[in-house]
């Protein structure tokens, strides 16, 4: 069976619960031929990369987690002058045999995730096997199993990818052509939010409908939450949009013109008026 991930960011609370999971799984533990100890020092074989997108008061923090993306087409493995020192696993998981590596780090410069650290107690390259010696046994990966916000989906690829392709999960960095079987949902790109309240009375409108159009026409379609707040994502920077706001009981209203500037960027309170 082949392997895939996919990692939904909007659902991390930043509790670091899978950091901690991964250095209580392999610090002091030896799983060969997989991975030697891991150190009792950072970094993690992964971790949670926080960027910050906007402007105060609305910046938009995006907590996300970071491990080897086992690619398909893994330069880290063309890079290793050592013969099968780096090698994939029936289930497409990246490996770097711990008895074989010299240290020489080229994996690491190679690497364009740069997920690949350095062991100075052991003078070897490692990283993230995707728990490995657990999936030989039928368990999830220590992080994964860890985890309190179920921000992973983990499994066979073919079942992955059906998340993968119905929630619209995409890879980091396409352009790094290196095909890798993590996902993600939910990654920085340029958005355009806002809070919606009724006029008369400063509630929270819930389930309003969001058309977000620019000049050529195309829409993009949100919705407000329970909170009435609503998040419309990859848009353009430099782009003008009119953005139409309409909910059951409530006056449409169009505001028009709405340039982007920054990746983040928020229109603050938007109010409606009752419908008579």
């Amino acid at each position: 069976m082949k392997y895939a991930l996919m990692i939904d960011i909007n659902r991390c609370s930043i509790c670091y619960a899978c950091q901690a999971a991964c250095k209580d799984e392999f610090v002091g533990n030896i799983y060969p031929p997989f991975s030697y100890p891991q150190t009792d020092r950072e970094p993690a074989w992964i971790r949670i990369s926080e960027v910050e997108n906007g402007k105060y008061p609305y910046v938009k923090v995006y907590p996300t987690p970071l491990l080897c993306m086992h690619c398909e087409n893994a330069p880290c493995i063309d890079a290793c002058p050592i013969p099968d020192c780096i090698h994939k696993t029936e289930g497409s998981v990246v490996i770097i045999d711990p008895s074989k590596c010299d240290g020489c780090r080229s994996c690491m410069d190679a690497c364009p995730y740069g997920v690949i650290v350095f062991n100075d107690d052991r003078n070897i390259c490692q990283k993230c096997t995707l728990c490995n010696h657990r999936l030989v046994e039928g368990k999830e990966p220590a992080c994964i199993d860890a985890c309190p916000s179920g921000v992973f989906c983990f499994g066979d690829e073919t079942k992955v990818f059906e998340e993968v392709k119905k929630r619209g999960a995409k890879w980091m960095h396409p352009e790094y052509e290196t095909k890798p079987i993590i996902y993600y949902l939910g990654l920085p790109s340029v958005s355009l939010a806002g809070h919606v309240m009724g006029a008369q009375n400063l509630m929270d409108v819930p389930d309003a409908d969001v058309v977000i159009t620019d000049a050529t026409g195309s829409n993009v379609f949100c919705r407000t939450n329970l909170s009435g707040n609503f998040l419309a994502e990859d848009l353009k920077i430099g782009n003008d949009y009119a953005v139409k706001i309409s909910c059951q009981g409530y006056l449409p209203k169009t505001i028009s013109k709405v340039h982007i500037k920054l990746e983040y960027q928020h229109l603050g309170d938007i109010k409606l008026d009752k419908a008579s």
